[in-house]
């Protein structure tokens, strides 16, 4: 066996999922819950050895829960979960835990008040995803099916009932599980709201950080970061030696749109161009607004023919580009200037080369590429 066929077969048997972190902290929490189960299991075994529990209904128990424990861990393993409303599966698991604690009330006779403390482990799950009126739906189940232990043993094990003591442990859970139930979904809606105030915080930054490298009217990359990853690719172009073109685009009498339609129809034909500019774009491409009209583009892994191939491309579709919604006879054109860069070139040198094929190009005659 390979060991990249090793790795498959133990990916597969791996208790956590390793594509899904949410996934991970529900498993996590699921295993707690595992933890709280073999709590009541050693609890009983105990009170067992000291003669006050049957151990026969605890053996049944050894079978049944893990039964349930794998269904749920299936679940979550399988991915199953994420079909439901909860995908943490909180409100299933918690009835099902006050239905076994039910089980070893039932059969614990005098050590019935050791598994009520076990309530408060169980409830406390609920805060990771319960609201009050959940919490108080799970309150009435435990103090309805409490109640049915309670009728149960009067009618088929009085001798084991002392019904005073049973009346005031309900009594003191009635009153103990509404508070908890109260406070427990307090807790939960301030978690929620953290959580949510942390995810309207990340929204914000996110926002904040892609306002600081994008320029506010073409939203293309600002001068800044797009010397930044130009930088960065000039590094990576210098330690694997392979090329990059530089193509320095200019809008051709830009300034006459400006004086005749106004600064606002500039602006529009301003994003209409980088619009177009990223259309022609690949993803492994980027382009930034220079200054003013001017663009940079960022051609990675391009000869200097197939630059000015793809740029030839590029004025073809502005040239073809109309302005309906400022003139219809409005046409825009540009002129672009192309260079390759060369190994460990200072970049001010390319792009003062990119600049100079730019100014040959509007020297003869604009609307046309100069490869330099």
């Amino acid at each position: 066996m390979t060991d990249n066929s090793s790795r498959s077969v133990l990916s597969r048997f791996c208790l956590y999922p390793r594509d899904n972190k949410e996934q991970v902290v529900r498993i996590r929490r699921f295993f707690m819950a595992v933890g709280t189960y073999g709590l009541a299991f050693v609890l009983g075994f105990i009170q067992s050895g000291l003669g006050i529990m049957a151990a026969e209904p605890l053996y049944l128990l050894l079978i049944i829960v893990p039964a349930f424990l794998i269904i749920y861990y299936l679940l979550f393993r399988t991915g199953v979960n994420l079909y439901f409303r909860d995908p943490s599966l909180t409100a299933p698991q918690m009835y099902t835990a006050a239905l076994v604690l039910m089980y070893c009330m039932y059969f614990a006779d005098q050590g019935r008040s050791v598994f009520l403390i076990l309530y408060l482990i169980v409830f406390l799950f609920g805060v990771f995803r319960f609201d009050t009126r959940q919490f108080l739906r799970i309150t009435i189940f435990s103090l309805v099916t409490y109640g049915l232990v309670i009728y149960l043993l009067s009618t088929f094990k009085p001798s084991a009932l002392i019904l005073k003591v049973e009346l005031l442990h309900w009594i003191a859970l009635a009153v103990l599980l509404p508070c908890f139930s109260f406070i427990g979904g307090y807790i939960s809606s301030l978690r929620n709201n953290l959580r949510k105030s942390h995810t309207e915080l990340k929204e914000a930054l996110e926002k904040i950080q892609e306002m600081a490298i994008r320029d506010d009217l073409t939203g293309l990359f600002n001068r800044r970061h797009l010397m930044n990853l130009l930088d960065y690719e000039k590094k990576r172009t210098d330690r694997v030696g392979r090329l990059f073109c530089l193509a320095m685009l200019d809008i051709d009498h830009f300034k006459g749109v400006n004086d005749t339609l106004g600064h606002l129809a500039g602006d529009q034909v301003l994003k209409i161009v980088a619009q177009g500019i990223e259309t022609a774009m690949r993803t492994t491409d980027f382009c930034g607004r220079f200054g003013g009209e001017e663009f940079l583009l960022v051609l990675i892994e391009t000869t200097g023919s197939g630059a000015k191939e793809r740029a030839e491309r590029l004025r073809h579709l502005v040239e073809a580009t109309t302005f309906p919604n400022l003139d219809p006879n409005l046409k825009i054109t540009v002129s672009i200037g192309i260079t390759v860069y060369r190994l460990n070139e200072d970049l001010s040198r390319t792009i003062s080369r990119a600049d100079e094929a730019l100014y040959q190009a509007k020297a003869a005659g604009r609307n046309r590429v100069q490869l330099g």
